[in-house]
């Protein structure tokens, strides 16, 4: 107990210390994000210059366009298989609790 009383000036004198120099770190942390977002902003505007104009970012090459008439046939298949599995599921469900 006597050794903790002891430290204790010690310990408070650390903290002093370690919080007097929290500005300073968090103002060098405040000048290297901007600075990083300065950086992030041109090597962006480099991708672009880079990048060919005629290619859209959000349209993969791959990808063709699906008729309206296609997704509703999917749709319509999708929610068909749904509607089995339910029932099934709950026949199963019967079942089980017929067999309690």
């Amino acid at each position: 107990m006597e050794e903790e009383i002891k430290l204790k000036p010690v310990v408070d004198e650390q903290c002093v210390l370690e919080f007097a120099d929290l500005p300073r770190q968090l103002d060098a942390r405040c000048k290297e994000s901007e600075s990083l977002k300065a950086v992030n902003a041109l090597l962006v505007e480099q991708i672009d210059l880079q990048l060919p104009s005629a290619t859209p970012l959000v349209v993969l090459q791959s990808h063709q366009p699906v008729p309206d008439t296609t997704l509703a046939k999917k749709y319509e298949d999708l929610l068909a298989a749904h509607e089995d599995v339910k029932k099934k599921l709950i026949a199963k469900e019967d079942f089980v609790s017929y067999l309690k």
